[in-house]
């Protein structure tokens, strides 16, 4: 069993996550943790969160990692939040260092399906990856494995898709991360930013959009992004918000969409709000919907669990190590890959 060697750049939820994968697992050794909290540097980077001890104390020094013998970094750096857009703009840069350092890369950031999104900062990825013979994959679970690998795989089944409904969501009342203040849980909706939110929204996900739209031959003529807001019908008590008073936001629905000749082909519905257990409206339903012969309806159960909730999102960029040390440099997607599986 051949063992690859891991770097671990930032150790908020995900990375959490993928540290405890990791110390489980045979093929997998953690050389490295970088993280720039001094809370977290100096300490062992899986018994700071009450895992076993790995063996490897968390540095602030991505320099000097990046000069240890590794064959990939896991990526994990925050988004760099542009308050005058709204946009969550990826540290691209970062992924250039680890690339220029001659180390493979596989990232949860919203690099994802680049070549449609983003091409100026695709451009400058690949261009690092091909120039130093590495590979940079970004993988996780939306934009990633739910959104589009699943439906997609879902798609052989069907003679021909007609339409495809991918609807996921979160509860973000147990939800720490610095990030989640953007959806002003508490605040006066008539008093929020909204198009900037859905501006966000939009550049983080909709990228799964392009890539289920390309790879069933979708030409879209038109994409566009609804976003609804909905304000708490009692006060709730979400514990990482405090009081949320009654007529305050509690929610959002946001809706992105392909479309060909006037008609809605890929839809992506997602769901950020509190308190699901509570208020049931907007419903989170994980649900892939694809129209045709045969209409299929799926329905994925436990998939952001509250009380593990980034295990999901690290699985797919744990588990693809071996697909991304072994793939051609440059920048590569999963679904070109051979078959990922979990690790042992």
């Amino acid at each position: 069993m051949k063992q690859y060697r891991v770097i671990i750049w930032g150790l908020g939820n995900v990375g959490r996550a993928a540290v405890r994968m990791i110390g489980e697992r045979k093929s997998v050794k953690l050389v490295a943790a970088v993280d720039n909290d001094p809370e977290k540097v100096g300490k062992d980077a899986a018994g700071l969160f009450g895992f076993p001890d790995i063996g490897v104390k968390v540095t602030d020094d991505i320099d000097a990692a990046l000069k240890l013998d590794a064959d990939v970094v896991l990526a994990y750096t925050p988004l760099r939040h542009e308050p005058k857009t709204g946009a969550f703009t990826p540290s691209a840069e970062d992924m250039v260092k680890v690339l220029n350092a001659k180390k493979n890369c596989i990232t949860t950031i919203p690099l994802y399906y680049s070549q449609v999104t983003t091409p100026d900062l695709y451009k400058m990825i690949n261009d690092a990856a091909v120039k130093n013979g590495v590979t940079f994959m970004p993988s996780g679970l939306l934009p990633g494995f739910y959104a589009s690998h699943l439906p997609l795989y879902l798609c052989n089944l069907v003679d021909h898709v007609d339409q495809l409904t991918v609807r996921s969501g979160e509860d973000d009342q147990n939800n720490t991360s610095s990030w989640v203040k953007v959806f002003g849980y508490g605040m006066d909706p008539d008093k929020f930013p909204q198009d900037k939110l859905k501006a966000g929204i939009a550049a983080y996900y909709i990228a799964a959009i392009y890539e289920m739209g390309d790879r069933l031959g979708l030409k879209f003529d038109d994409v566009k992004v609804t976003h609804e807001v909905f304000t708490a019908p009692q006060d709730l008590y979400p514990k990482a918000f405090g009081l949320i008073k009654k007529g305050t936001m509690m929610g959002h629905r946001f809706t992105m969409s392909g479309y060909v000749g006037g008609e809605k082909k890929v839809s992506l519905v997602y769901v950020h709000k509190i308190c699901n257990d509570i208020v049931k409206e907007p419903a989170i339903d994980n649900h892939i919907h694809i129209a045709g012969i045969p209409t299929i309806d799926v329905e994925v159960q436990n998939m952001i669990p509250l009380e593990e909730s980034y295990v999901t999102s690290a699985a797919p960029s744990v588990d693809v190590i071996p697909q991304c040390v072994e793939a051609p440099a440059g920048y590569q997607h999963v679904l070109n890959q051979p078959t990922m599986l979990p690790l042992v």
